[in-house]
């Protein structure tokens, strides 16, 4: 029965100490302003994207099979300028049709379709 009680004090006396919390910020980047790709050029299995973007803002480029909802290939950027121009190696991909989806750090998807000969 003392160990018990016993057990239980400690318990409590643990339990009502004050938890640190290590608090990390994370950097979002710039809110995008503007986001469009105005070009997509497919070379040997190499895709070159040109897209309006806006400095500082994080992006993501998705390719999905198409009809599916499980990205293939995902590339994630910080954009350097208002046009930002990215190319994507895509060898391991067989040859067939794609969605290609440019996600901003606001949520915004562009969806373009993709295809590889």
């Amino acid at each position: 029965m003392r160990h018990a009680i016993v057990f239980i004090f400690l318990m409590i006396l643990v339990s009502c100490q004050d938890i640190e919390v290590l608090e990390r910020e994370i950097d979002l980047g710039a809110t995008a302003k503007g986001t469009d790709i105005t070009s997509i050029t497919v070379s040997n299995k190499s895709t070159t994207i040109v897209a309006n973007t806006t400095a500082g803002a994080k992006y993501s480029i998705q390719v999905y099979t198409f009809g599916k909802t499980e990205p293939v290939k995902t590339v994630g950027f910080t954009a350097d300028s208002d046009a930002t121009i990215k190319t994507i190696n895509l060898n391991e991909l067989p040859v067939g049709m794609y969605d290609l989806h440019l996600i901003d750090i606001s949520g915004t998807i562009i969806k373009k379709p993709l295809i590889l000969n």
